[in-house]
């Protein structure tokens, strides 16, 4: 019997969706990337918004559905930001994918983000 069928939850499968960061002040703009996946293997390409350039990520899906990666941006600034993070995706109240970003950056700074699910941009 398969962990779903006991009721166990189900890991969201973030290959192919949109997400953007969640931020207070949505109207100065908010990076925006695509995830995707190939077996257990995770990658993401990040877009301008706010204050990133461009940025990546790749990192691996652990049997709980959580993702262990590291990241690397870019700032409109000119800054470079690496570090890695432990990505937790669940759902919503609406069925839509929220993910908290548990990050340690290179510097030693550490913190949550959020980024949530969006529709695709390019169908906008």
């Amino acid at each position: 019997m398969s962990a779903a069928a006991i009721g166990e939850p189900v890991a969201p499968d973030v290959d192919g969706l949109w997400f953007q960061l969640v931020v207070d002040d949505p109207a100065a703009g908010a990076p925006y990337g695509q995830y995707h996946r190939q077996d257990d293997l995770v990658w993401a390409e990040f877009y301008a918004g706010g204050t990133l350039r461009s940025g990546r990520l790749v990192g691996y899906l652990q049997p709980d559905g959580s993702i262990r990666a590291v990241y690397c941006l870019l700032t409109a600034a000119g800054d470079l930001v690496s570090g890695e993070c432990l990505s937790v995706p669940e759902f919503d109240a609406r069925g839509n994918i929220r993910i908290a970003d548990h990050f340690r950056r290179s510097d030693g700074t550490t913190g949550i983000s959020y980024i949530q699910q969006i529709p695709d941009p390019r169908e906008a």
